[in-house]
């Protein structure tokens, strides 16, 4: 079976749970569509499971790139070892990760071993901006948060990083007609509640004609891990 499941930030227990409700096996895979980190304090954690798991398989979010920017500048690699920078450089990086919740992140990051943080590292940096999967008779475009400035014409690997990584559709957006769009980012509590203070709407994937939205703020109070099943179209929640 193929399963997708998106913004896990740093819910272990729940990514660990999520295995186990699914009875994950070798013959299945697990697409996670971006920001296993942050916000949650064990997302480096699921990053070391999932790059010793060849049938799961991690795309890059905005999340995953900002923690990037900032280790690749904080970080030094010397002869005794690696190094703590603080130029104004790295500051201006770690401080809009640190804004976005990265700080828990980082601190779990040097929590690990050399080996660890090596394997970690050299998986975040390959991670694809998109992909794009066929299942049974159905065709499928796996992204982080959306496609921003859509046209059919234009090719997914025309699209900038920033149009995938941290662009919001609204209820309104169309994408392609003969296949479905997947995504997450935008918790769907907020995509289909304009009331942001409404706390009945209900953490659920959210299906449109042409897209599905799979982000149930599981690390937010009333929020779930949700994860659909692209070849029956099962949904499951921790």
């Amino acid at each position: 079976m193929n399963y997708v499941v998106s913004d896990i930030h740093g819910c272990y227990d729940k990514y660990k749970e999520l295995l186990k409700t699914i009875d994950f096996g070798e013959r299945d895979v697990l697409y996670v569509l971006g920001d296993v980190i942050d916000r949650g304090s064990e997302g480096f954690q699921i990053l070391l499971d999932m790059a010793q798991q060849p049938n799961v398989i991690g795309l890059m979010g905005n999340h995953e790139a900002m923690a990037i920017d900032a280790i690749s500048k904080i970080l030094i690699s010397g002869e005794q070892g690696r190094k703590l920078n603080f130029n104004k450089a790295a500051m201006g990086a770690l401080g809009c990760w640190f804004y976005n919740g990265g700080e828990v992140s980082l601190m779990d990051f040097l929590a690990l071993n050399e080996e660890q943080m090596q394997t970690v590292w050299e998986y975040m940096k390959k991670l694809p901006l998109y992909k794009e999967i066929t299942v049974g008779d159905k065709q499928f475009v796996l992204v982080h948060g959306g496609l921003e400035k859509f046209s059919l014409t234009k090719p997914l690997e025309s699209y900038k990083a920033n149009e995938i990584l941290w662009y919001r559709p609204t209820l309104e957006t169309e994408y392609y007609s003969d296949k479905c769009t997947i995504f997450g980012h935008t918790p769907v509590q907020l995509l289909t509640n304009s009331n942001e203070t409404d706390t009945d709407t209900p953490a659920k994937i959210y299906h449109n004609k042409n897209w599905i939205a799979i982000d149930c703020g599981c690390v937010f109070s009333g929020g779930k891990l949700g994860c659909l099943c692209l070849d029956t179209m099962e949904e499951f929640y921790v």
